[in-house]
């Protein structure tokens, strides 16, 4: 894919519903809509690609819904198996059409609660996987964050999700960002859990 887009690559492990696929396409689609203007308007293609085959020539625009069948390619693969196919086939040939260091996998548990894991290999060693499970909703928040922002997973806020193992959602991301603080019946309250987030 050379139109100029960058898109980030999308992997399933598991037979993910086709309501699913759509849902995470809906999701994007719905960020994207926030800097949408009357002079600029970006689609869901331009941004998301899910990778149904190993033969990347043969991928030739992004994804748009609605999706009808579930892609098989990297069914039964690992994580560190799906790394190493997208290190070899797009990070290291710079794959135009693709994000280089970023990508998405639903896997199991995306059906079941609308998160993916997103992966990050920039300033990772070859074959290390820097991961995070998040909710659809800020999937690609992390990717423009990594890819196109160059913030690393390790540090701020992507770190501390890494590393405590919690799933990224807006709504907990957003009492990571205010310290925990977050308003109730006209009040600001302090959720505890979140005030140190930022320090694990």
């Amino acid at each position: 894919m050379d139109d100029g887009k960058t898109r980030c690559p999308v992997f399933c492990t598991t037979d993910i519903p086709t309501n699913t696929l759509n849902l995470l396409l809906h999701r994007t689609e719905e960020y994207l809509s926030e800097f949408n203007s009357p002079n600029y308007t970006s689609h869901v293609s331009d941004v998301i690609v899910f990778i149904d085959s190993k033969d990347i020539t043969t991928i030739t625009k992004g994804s748009s819904p609605p999706i009808t069948s579930s892609p098989t390619a990297f069914l039964g693969h690992t994580l560190q198996q799906v790394r190493d196919w997208f290190d070899a086939n797009i990070t290291q040939p710079c794959r135009n059409g693709y994000m280089p260091y970023c990508f998405l996998v639903l896997d199991s548990e995306s059906a079941e609660d609308n998160s993916c894991i997103f992966v990050c290999t920039q300033d990772s060693a070859p074959g290390e996987i820097h991961s995070l499970r998040c909710e659809f909703d800020v999937a690609l928040v992390n990717a423009v964050a990594c890819d196109i922002q160059g913030e690393s997973i390790e540090e701020g806020l992507m770190g501390s999700f890494m590393r405590s193992g919690v799933t990224m959602t807006k709504e907990n991301l957003k009492l990571a960002m205010d310290g925990g603080l977050y308003i109730e019946d006209g009040e600001v309250k302090l959720d505890q859990g979140w005030r140190d987030f930022r320090n694990w």
